[in-house]
């Protein structure tokens, strides 16, 4: 951890395997930056972050819907700049690189749980500061 170390977690490949429980509290006990992503689809049926979210949501039910949306944004910009590139990725601030997309949500209820739990198109999102209309194919 000390070198900056980042491990990506595909939940579904991991299950597809078969292999045996991720040990993400070790991991971030010795201060690994865990992210989660998605493998190819041989192990899969979409490439969809989404249900990456949601199988690793069932599997550790203790990580909380915030939790679980900072392994796909915060923690993957993290390990990209730790690649010596000196961008600035995975948040929503001044300064910082940022790639959007729009996600139905209702008023009420928990914001995060909703994200995570979000299972259908993506129609628009903004990739490089333009904006793009891309009608469910993400």
């Amino acid at each position: 951890a000390a070198n900056g170390v980042s491990v990506v977690h595909c939940p579904r490949s991991h299950a597809y395997f078969r292999h045996l429980k991720f040990p993400r509290q070790e991991l971030e006990k010795a201060g690994v930056n865990v992210c989660l992503g998605t493998d190819s689809l041989a192990s899969n049926e979409s490439l969809s972050l989404f249900a990456e979210m949601r199988a690793f949501q069932g599997s550790e039910p203790d990580v909380s819907p915030d939790k679980i949306l900072e392994m796909v944004t915060v923690n993957p910009g993290l390990a990209l700049d730790q690649s010596g590139h000196g961008r600035k990725l995975g948040r929503i601030r001044a300064g910082f690189q940022a790639d959007l997309i729009a996600v139905p949500c209702s008023g009420g209820g928990n914001l995060f749980e909703q994200i995570v739990a979000f299972d259908g198109p993506v129609d628009w999102m903004l990739f490089d500061g333009k904006q793009k209309r891309i009608g469910g194919l993400i």
